[in-house]
């Protein structure tokens, strides 16, 4: 495993489109692991979450896909699979 270069990670997090997301903002956080066929694990999360999740993911050149404000991420940790985050509204 290598290093992560905190610098270049803290670019990635305070730039666009990481830096545009609104930290407080509720959302549901879910996951996948058969390629977004089904959709497990549904729990709230916030924006914050999301930011570090894009970081790690674009840090990793990892997929991140966004369409009508839901994220969708190539996990970049060791188990993989997808990982989806759908602005809730309830904020």
């Amino acid at each position: 495993m290598t290093k992560r270069d905190s610098v270049a990670w803290l670019r990635i997090y305070d730039t666009s489109p990481v830096a545009d997301i609104d930290a407080s903002a509720p959302y549901l956080l879910e996951t996948s692991d058969d390629d977004g066929r089904t959709w497990d694990y549904p729990r709230p999360s916030t924006g914050e979450f999301l930011m570090l999740d894009m970081t790690d993911a674009v840090y990793a050149e990892c997929t991140v896909d966004e369409a009508e404000g839901i994220v969708t991420i190539q996990s970049p940790h060791p188990i993989g699979g997808l990982i989806r985050y759908t602005p809730t509204g309830n904020g």
